[in-house]
């Protein structure tokens, strides 16, 4: 299985890149729309706002190419977080902005917490039965954000983390779509494990 990682600037994506060669997989970074052909399965890593996510994949030509991969071809994605956020329908950070829809629902801020805005750290992640996230052992991933996404079905919702008293989406997931709010890259031996689970569940589907 090729795996490409969008390299737009919109993430961190070398911190990812590392973490998916220490499984040895085929990795690469893709610089270019059509550099897209090349990968079975595609992540969306991404830091900062919506809106800036959402200018730089289209300035760069990825996002249409993106939606054809994605929605079309049924090419497997896996979005961390701004790469998540990005799957919803649309944003609200300064304005609201559009998505790319492909798990309807809303990205607002985290008011109303009795915690600090924005959330970054090691938080205990609660996850449904999902073979994503078989062998973690302690279950805590590292956190950075100031924006949640707010599905509107609640059954692509397949992990949850508490921020204060209120619960958010720690991950979700809708046929082809995975994506994850947290860190793996950053959150030690879970993480990469989840990766390593997302990535072999790409790799089973795209067989057949």
């Amino acid at each position: 299985m090729r795996i490409g990682i969008v390299n737009n600037g919109i993430g961190n994506v070398g911190s990812v890149l590392s973490a998916l060669k220490f499984y040895k997989y085929g990795v690469s970074l893709l610089e270019s729309p059509e550099s897209i052909d090349e990968s079975d399965a595609l992540v969306l890593a991404g830091v900062g706002s919506f809106a800036s996510g959402v200018s730089s994949l289209r300035s760069s030509g990825f996002w249409k190419r993106l939606q054809e991969a994605v929605t079309v071809e049924k090419k497997h994605v896996l979005g961390l977080c701004l790469g998540m956020q990005l799957f919803a329908t649309a944003g609200f950070e300064n304005g609201e902005h559009e998505g790319f829809g492909w798990i309807p629902g809303r990205v607002v801020r985290l008011d109303g917490t009795d915690d600090k805005v924005p959330h970054i750290g090691w938080t205990e992640v609660e996850y449904h039965e999902s073979p994503l996230f078989r062998g973690i052992r302690y279950g805590s991933f590292y956190f950075m954000h100031s924006y949640h996404f707010v599905p509107e079905n609640p059954e692509t919702v397949i992990a949850t983390a508490l921020h204060g008293s209120r619960s958010i989406v720690a991950a979700v997931r809708s046929g082809n779509i995975v994506g994850l709010q947290f860190h793996p890259e950053k959150s030690q031996g879970d993480g990469l494990r989840i990766l390593r689970n997302i990535m072999e569940e790409f790799a089973c589907a795209i067989r057949g």
